[in-house]
């Protein structure tokens, strides 16, 4: 039988395996797109400071969005389970009302015929 993973083990996983590939893609991009532009080996070289000094920050303003969506999402679904709870919660309440409102009007009314009973 094989390990299994909890739901927190494998959503660290995607998430780490999600930024690895994004950095991993944006520095392969930028290094191809530098190695088929017609600059000399120069303003290549130059370029190529440039980039690497940039790129811890835009990996920073990057992780910081994807943050912040994260948290913007998180919340999102918090809001709406409440309210569907909430909801569900009512509507449990008013079909216990019902019920006893029901059982009221068959335990006074004994006599009469119940509604699944033939005359």
């Amino acid at each position: 039988m094989g390990k299994r993973y909890n739901d927190d083990e494998s959503a660290g996983s995607g998430t780490g395996s999600w930024f690895m590939g994004l950095i991993v893609g944006a520095v392969g991009g930028a290094f191809l797109a530098l190695l088929t532009a017609p600059r000399s080996g120069s303003e290549v070289r130059g370029v190529l400071k440039r980039t690497a000094n940039d790129l811890p920050d835009r990996v920073g303003e990057l992780v910081d969005e994807s943050l912040d969506l994260y948290a913007y999402g998180l919340n999102r679904a918090q809001m709406i389970i409440e309210d569907q709870t909430h909801r569900l919660k009512e509507a449990v309440r008013a079909g216990k009302l019902a019920a006893a409102k029901r059982r009221e009007e068959l335990e006074s009314g004994s006599s009469s015929i119940l509604p699944f009973q033939h005359r």
